[in-house]
């Protein structure tokens, strides 16, 4: 009897929001809607130019905002990831322990925790630096193997193939987690994983029952620029996909039927972990009984209300959420 609905592996990190305005953002060289892999001195010179004494706060990762939504849902979940031994190490594990999310403490010593700059502008477009710093000391050794054997289904953040540990992790999980009957997700986090971790991805997918993607991520992974084509192409890898696709809302192709979830018109605040709320959402509607239009209309609902405040974790009350 398995004591645990989802298992997700991540990058831990904190995220620092700064809301900032399309003139200031213009002299900041970085391409806009990209999310970038930066050292710890590129990104404090860019909080320099900011001139913003203090960000928002709040924990962040992509697969860390999609099991936080998923707990306060009401789902049985658990988070492994690394941080460092500082103040923002013991920020991140203690919102987990608020969520009611299990964990493995995995503190690196001497090490400082993970922080990603979010530069919000005014259309709501978020831009993402991250410095992985612990998180990318994430190794076999920081994996638990109870906490994936426990769980119904595990959840891989696709940023991890960014690390050669991190790749070495994955395979090491979906073992566990196959030789345990645990299903598998992946996410694909960003085009420049496909594009750059192309190999290591691909090899992962093969063992997965299910893909969350963006329709720019499916279409990178099928080498098309046709979303429907995409579909076909990828679910003779791996058979059930979550494709969001902004305002034409969302496709899933779920045991061979196809289903097609409108958007929620909404106005955009921060577009920060929308996909992380959408998967979240639909993952505590797959395990808790509903069927999947009604899981992605969930979905749809809850990364609408994501978009409509500032940060990627959801404020708001979770039980109305479900009113659908």
């Amino acid at each position: 009897m398995k004591t645990l609905q989802l298992t997700a592996i991540g990058n831990g990190v904190v995220d620092m929001q700064y809301q900032i305005s399309e003139e200031l953002f213009a002299t900041l060289n970085v391409p806009k809607g990209e999310m970038r892999l930066v050292e710890p001195d590129e990104q404090l010179a860019i909080i320099a130019k900011l001139h913003i004494a203090t960000p928002n706060k709040c924990s962040g990762g992509s697969a860390t905002n999609s099991v936080d939504c998923f707990a306060k849902f009401g789902g049985k979940a658990a988070y492994l990831t690394a941080v460092g031994d500082d103040a923002n190490g013991k920020f991140y594990y203690d919102e987990l322990e608020q969520c009611g999310i299990k964990y493995k403490p995995n503190v690196i010593k001497n090490a400082s925790t993970g922080t990603c700059l979010v530069l919000i502008t005014p259309d709501g477009e978020r831009t993402m630096l991250t410095c992985l710093a612990a998180s990318k000391e994430f190794s076999e050794v920081h994996l638990d193997a109870t906490l994936i054997a426990d769980a119904e289904w595990l959840y891989i953040e696709g940023y991890k193939f960014s690390e050669t540990a991190g790749v070495e992790c994955i395979m090491k999980s979906l073992e566990i987690a196959e030789n345990a009957g645990t299903k598998i997700a992946i996410t694909a986090s960003d085009v420049f994983i496909i594009d750059i971790f192309r190999e290591q991805f691909m090899s992962a997918l093969e063992h997965c029952d299910l893909l969350f993607c963006n329709e720019n991520e499916a279409n990178r992974i099928a080498n098309t620029t046709d979303y429907s084509d995409a579909i076909v192409a990828i679910s003779k890898i791996c058979k059930n996909i979550v494709m969001t696709r902004g305002k034409d809302g969302a496709t899933i192709l779920y045991d061979g039927k196809r289903y097609d979830i409108a958007s929620i018109a909404v106005k955009a605040v921060d577009t920060t972990g929308a996909g992380d709320m959408f998967a979240g959402a639909f993952f505590y509607g797959l395990l808790n009984e509903m069927d999947i239009a009604t899981a992605g209309k969930l979905a749809s609902k809850s990364a609408a209300a994501v978009v409509s405040q500032l940060g990627a974790r959801y404020a708001g009350d979770f039980s109305k959420l479900k009113e659908i």
